[in-house]
């Protein structure tokens, strides 16, 4: 089966998928395409975003930022130009998402080596790659919604994510308290957890509650600890 092939089964069977990702790992598709789609969709966005509005967005309500002098205000509003605000996004995401990708991997190797899953390094990265595909489809939405936008649009960046939390239940602005968290939750998120219990039990051939348990932890764990802080 060919990247392309597996890509779709991911979608349709991910069974199969992770069966033939088991027999021959490989990350470069998944990695490459979500990391130029989201690249792409930030070039998208800055260049057609109202800026001076997206600053307001931001910052209303900070009121750390509305007590500093107004010289001081000028100064950081000037400095944050469309090509800096593009420039600093795209290094991040090239920057942090394959970290993520490894961390998360790191984490199924100390599981699977604690729990007897045998698999080598170079599979749980190729897990973590591939369970991210339904970003992809988030992606694809939000292109979509900058398509309908066009110039000067005045849009924030988390109304991309359609199908975020935030957007379909919250409405939470950049200041408030949660925001980032339910920002990064929603539907693609969820189907992502998915498709990685879908491949531990397949992977391990035991039960539903392992896989779950093996996969969910450290998400439980890690948006448990921002959830306190976040409130």
């Amino acid at each position: 089966m060919n990247d392309l092939a597996l890509a779709g089964a991911m979608f349709t069977s991910p069974v199969t998928a992770f069966t033939e990702l088991r027999a021959r790992p490989r990350f470069w598709l998944p990695l490459l395409a979500i990391l130029a789609a989201t690249i792409l969709q930030l070039v998208w966005y800055y260049n057609v975003v109202d800026l001076e509005w997206l600053k307001d967005h931001l910052f209303s309500g900070n009121k750390r930022i509305e007590a500093m002098p107004p010289e001081a205000r000028a100064r950081m509003s000037a400095a944050m130009s469309q090509r800096t605000m593009l420039w600093s996004s795209v290094v991040s995401v090239a920057v942090v998402t394959p970290i993520i990708f490894a961390l998360t991997a790191a984490y199924y190797a100390l599981a699977g080596k604690i729990t007897d899953v045998q698999c080598t390094y170079k599979h749980w990265f190729s897990l973590a790659c591939w369970t991210a595909l339904p970003m992809l489809i988030g992606a694809g939405i939000g292109f979509v919604v900058l398509a309908m936008e066009g110039a000067n649009a005045q849009i924030g960046p988390s109304e991309l994510q359609v199908l975020s939390l935030n957007e379909l239940f919250f409405q939470r602005s950049p200041t408030q308290p949660g925001y980032q968290l339910f920002v990064s939750l929603g539907v693609f998120t969820v189907w992502s957890w998915v498709l990685s219990i879908v491949a531990i039990k397949a992977w391990s051939q035991r039960s539903w509650l392992f896989a779950a348990t093996f996969a969910l932890l450290p998400i439980v764990i890690v948006y448990g600890l921002w959830a306190v802080l976040a409130f």
